[in-house]
């Protein structure tokens, strides 16, 4: 069994980006872990700071139910401050937990994305792009291996964004397309509290939407559920899977511009077992 470990800088950002890739990839028997690296104390409205802590934490347990994810991990770093934080301490973090659990994959921000005004999604993607490299050296953080850890590398970087510069990959979720909706709704304090930022917002500009008031005030599911679905069928049509067909888009990284000398050269090890084969769209990855 394979494991997979997404970095989720905020509670709900597994559901948004990847949740229907990683409610397939449990159904599939993959063990998935969730590093929540905030606190989110102070995503929600109306309410207290232990308050706010308290539900959206509550929220991602049930969003974890619902998509199949077993462990989840609160590094509990406060929220809308990681620009603040030496890169260094949320690297070694990172580090750590990739040698404890040795993943196949990891699912993050994409460091490279365009456009990405939060800054806890920035720093922590660039945390973990570093620590991919950096947990395979026996000189980085040798504190590790006091614990009967070993350095590690992960396969396959599966990375993400509200605007990727290019998707290699997309995954069907099709089937699982109603997992990714509860998944995100279950996270009702944080819902909320965007949409009375488009509140606020629409409000600046001197106007209103009243679907978005209504969704504040009351179910606001359905919206959601329309947004993604525009969504992952815009991701589907775009990389030409077939009508109907809904998708998560990602960039994946494994082995960079080696990759096809080790697709050329690469033997399978003896009692080992070996990764998914998968279609990659860049002109570098050509699996077979």
């Amino acid at each position: 069994m394979h494991t997979a470990m997404v970095f989720a800088p905020h509670a709900d950002d597994a559901s948004a980006f990847c949740g229907g890739t990683l409610a397939k990839w449990s159904s599939q028997g993959w063990k998935i872990v969730l590093v929540r690296v905030t606190d989110d104390a102070r995503d929600s409205v109306g309410l207290t700071i232990e308050e706010t802590k308290k539900r959206n934490r509550e929220d991602l347990e049930k969003s974890c139910e619902i998509l199949g994810i077993k462990e989840i991990i609160h590094l509990d770093f406060a929220t809308d401050t990681l620009a603040d934080v030496p890169l260094t301490k949320l690297r070694e973090r990172s580090v750590y937990l990739i040698r404890k659990y040795r993943p196949y994959a990891i699912f993050s921000f994409d460091p490279y994305a365009h456009f990405e005004p939060n800054m806890d999604h920035v720093r922590v993607a660039r945390a973990v792009e570093e620590a991919l490299w950096v947990s395979c050296f026996d000189l980085h953080h040798p504190e590790h291996f006091k614990e009967g850890l070993e350095p590690f590398s992960v396969c396959e970087r599966w990375y993400f964004a509200r605007y990727l510069e290019k998707i290699t990959y997309a995954e069907d979720i099709t089937e699982f397309f109603d997992k990714k909706v509860s998944a995100l709704s279950a996270h009702e304090t944080m819902m909320r509290n965007i949409l009375n930022q488009f509140r606020l917002q629409l409000k600046t500009w001197g106007y209103r939407v009243p679907i978005i008031d209504e969704a504040f005030s009351g179910d606001y599911r359905g919206l959601l559920e329309q947004v993604l679905y525009l969504q992952c069928s815009q991701i589907a049509e775009e990389c030409g899977m077939s009508e109907g067909t809904l998708a998560e888009g990602f960039r994946i990284d494994r082995f960079g511009d080696m990759e096809a000398f080790f697709q050329q050269f690469a033997e399978p090890i003896k009692d080992v077992s070996q990764g998914p084969k998968r279609l990659f769209f860049d002109k570098y990855w050509p699996d077979k």
